[in-house]
């Protein structure tokens, strides 16, 4: 006999997407969120963003549209509302979220953390207020669902290790019940980790798996992510100069996940930088994860998605 007061674990899961997300999948044309649209389809899960992640998304896909193309901003705006809709579920900002994350900024109360020395104090109340609206969506999305729920979010203001904050864990038992909040759960690793839920596992052989990251298009994704404006990494990595960018090894398992004619091989690779800038930061390499969109047959890389990036240590020093 099932619990009606617990998820209906067979009805499927909402998945919620961050704002980070959407960009790292390329909503909505890019191939990891065609993917991600097929596989939760597949398995009868759904895909939502909160209404402030949608609007968000409006917003600087309106200054894009007249910053950097020239075209209408309202034509582009409207078409990627139209794509919001057509893609995902809206997920309505709760009556009085706004004023309740106001007042929870006010008094630094998570998911809003109080400025660091170097960053505006308005800046920080500004990410605070759509942070916490955001989580307060989402508590509400899950009081209204009878469905697990997911969030799917590279923003370290929710989580602590590989879960929600233990603050924002205990708020969910207090306003959910333990055993149902449960069901309400962060996933930092983002969509690798829902690969694992959704693609079929393939064992790659580690000489394949060498081919697809030395390919000279996962070199270059890298290099336009590093020196690009938009990058997955924090404001004061040392970003290194237009030197040359030397494949220096792979730390993962030659594991893959089959969606359909597709394999999408996640994967850890450090790369070595020759450049003034990044050396003189006192680390001359940097390590990258990647998901990479791979052709069956013939074994090709069709697509990058450069997940984060980080410094690195020479295999040496790591050995030492």
């Amino acid at each position: 006999m099932t619990n009606s007061y617990l998820p209906d674990t067979d009805r499927g899961a909402l998945i919620v997407l961050d704002s980070d997300q959407l960009e790292l999948a390329g909503f909505p044309d890019g191939g990891v969120f065609r993917m991600l649209h097929t596989a939760a389809d597949l398995h009868g899960d759904t895909l939502a963003v909160p209404q402030a992640v949608a609007d968000e998304q409006l917003a600087q896909h309106h200054f894009e549209a007249q910053e950097l193309t020239g075209r209408s901003p309202e034509d582009a705006v409207r078409r990627r509302r139209e794509a919001l809709h057509a893609f995902c579920t809206i997920l309505p900002t709760p009556e009085g979220a706004v004023e309740e994350a106001l007042d929870r900024v006010a008094k630094r109360r998570l998911p809003a953390r109080a400025a660091s020395a170097d960053a505006a104090v308005g800046k920080a109340d500004a990410h605070g207020i759509r942070d916490t609206v955001v989580w307060l969506t989402l508590l509400a999305a899950f009081e209204d669902r009878n469905q697990m729920l997911w969030f799917l979010s590279g923003n370290q203001d929710f989580a602590a290790r590989s879960a929600f904050h233990p603050d924002l864990r205990a708020e969910a038992e207090q306003r959910l019940g333990t055993d149902r909040s449960l069901f309400l759960g962060l996933i930092k690793d983002g969509i690798p980790a829902l690969l694992k839920r959704w693609g079929t596992k393939v064992t790659l052989s580690a000489q394949d798996l060498n081919l697809l990251v030395r390919s000279e298009s996962v070199a270059q994704q890298v290099r336009a992510v590093i020196t690009g404006p938009a990058r997955p990494f924090a404001p004061d990595f040392p970003v290194p100069g237009t030197g040359l960018l030397a494949f220096d090894g792979r730390l993962s398992r030659p594991v893959a996940y089959q969606v359909e004619d597709r394999l999408w091989v996640p994967t850890r690779i450090r790369w070595r930088v020759h450049g003034e800038e990044h050396t003189c930061s006192g680390s001359s390499f940097i390590m990258t994860r990647v998901l990479l969109e791979v052709s069956v047959e013939p074994m090709l890389v069709l697509g990058v998605t450069v997940l984060d990036v980080s410094t690195a240590e020479p295999l040496a020093a790591r050995e030492r």
